[in-house]
């Protein structure tokens, strides 16, 4: 039967669920298979992708674990291609301009590094503890599984928006530093020249800063680990690069790096590139992500402001009286004029009395049309005003 909805012309993603050795077959067939420890033995939890031990646990296993999952692993595999093409597109446009000779732009060790200890923490910790709502409304709210439902996250329109994004960036860095050094390369103030590592450290340095950065316009649930290691991989590349660059090494055959990073820092049209590049990449990011929250928001995103602080500091005060029961504005405008002059409790009951025969499904479609638990949109307790 598992089978038979597998291949059917839909191509739906199936789900099996059971608890004993009977249940395995199905189990085993299906795209998702979950066993439940009891009594029945574990046959089915062996067999199984995930072990729940109650069957209540399987709303929040899709609705809140499944829902945190998949936007983690689609935005972990799309930052990767993203911040990749970033650090190869540059080195390819840059044979253009060396007359093919297979000079590389960037310092060997740069190139080992990059993905290994200048961009990877930050995408792993957002892999690991991202979360754009909090789970109680997830679990609450099941209309909101709709926003990631059919794959949406990776469909070939997003996978071609990281993609374009991680050209365009790297056009700004290659083309905007080569516009900065193109014609006069005495950027110091005694008058020495940079040279060819300055210019692919350049590129390096913007490109290290602009994809971390862009990493953080993404994140939603920060945390002391987010903050660490995000500025935490910027500090380290600044740090590792002034000794690496600053300090003959003996055991180094080479060091075309030497004094090229502290040469870099000490002049001011390099800095004003590094803040001008990172802006141009970032600003119209930043400008799609505002437009398209305030014209056309998702549910998920009018839902994030149900679990910030400081939404919730503005439900207390605005939507304390009453806005949970379905009244109307002007209802809540009065209840919100009592509750600022201190009558705050004795508008709670009269409004909670009003609304219990006003309740209706056409005055609770704020946020969630189709669901049912639109009664109890706001947890937020009279006592807490």
């Amino acid at each position: 039967v598992v089978r038979l909805l597998k291949t059917s012309p839909e191509k739906p993603i199936t789900l099996a669920i059971g608890d004993g050795a009977n249940d395995v077959s199905m189990i085993q067939e299906a795209h998702v298979g979950i066993g439940i420890m009891g009594k029945e033995g574990r046959q089915a939890v062996r067999n199984s992708d995930y072990a729940i031990a109650r069957f209540k646990f399987l709303a929040k296993l899709l609705l809140v674990h499944g829902h945190f999952y998949y936007i983690r692993v689609a935005t972990l595999v799309q930052y990767f291609f993203y911040k990749n093409v970033c650090f190869i597109t540059p080195q390819f446009l840059y044979q253009f301009f060396c007359l093919f000779s297979q000079q590389t732009l960037y310092d060997s060790v740069y190139l080992t590094l990059y993905n290994i200890c200048f961009t990877s923490l930050p995408i792993l910790v957002y892999s690991l503890f991202e979360q754009l709502v909090h789970p109680d409304i997830l679990q609450s709210k099941p209309g909101l599984y709709r926003d990631i439902s059919k794959n949406s996250l990776l469909s070939f329109r997003t996978f071609l928006y990281w993609t374009l994004l991680g050209f365009s960036h790297a056009f700004v860095f290659f083309f905007g530093s080569y516009i900065l050094m193109g014609e006069d390369t005495t950027l110091m103030g005694n008058g020495q020249m940079f040279g060819n590592w300055t210019f692919g450290t350049l590129v390096f340095t913007v490109m290290v800063i602009t994809v971390t950065l862009k990493l953080a316009l993404e994140t939603q649930f920060w945390t002391w680990m987010n903050h660490f290691v995000t500025w935490g991989s910027i500090a380290f590349y600044f740090i590792f690069s002034l000794f690496y660059g600053g300090i003959i090494w003996p055991f180094l055959h080479t060091q075309d790096m030497y004094f090229v990073f502290v040469q870099l820092l000490s002049s001011g049209s390099a800095w004003f590139a590094i803040i001008i590049i990172i802006i141009t990449c970032l600003f119209p990011d930043v400008v799609k992500k505002v437009f398209y929250r305030h014209l056309c928001p998702t549910s998920t995103q009018k839902s994030q402001s149900l679990s910030a602080p400081q939404a919730q500091a503005l439900s207390c005060v605005e939507s304390l009286c009453c806005y949970q029961h379905g009244q109307s504005g002007c209802s809540r405008l009065a209840c919100l004029l009592e509750q600022m002059m201190g009558q705050c409790k004795a508008s709670v009951n009269n409004c909670h009395t009003s609304s219990r025969s006003n309740r209706s499904w056409s005055d609770t479609e704020i946020l969630y049309s189709n669901d049912r638990s639109i009664l109890t949109l706001s947890p937020i307790e009279a006592s807490r005003c």
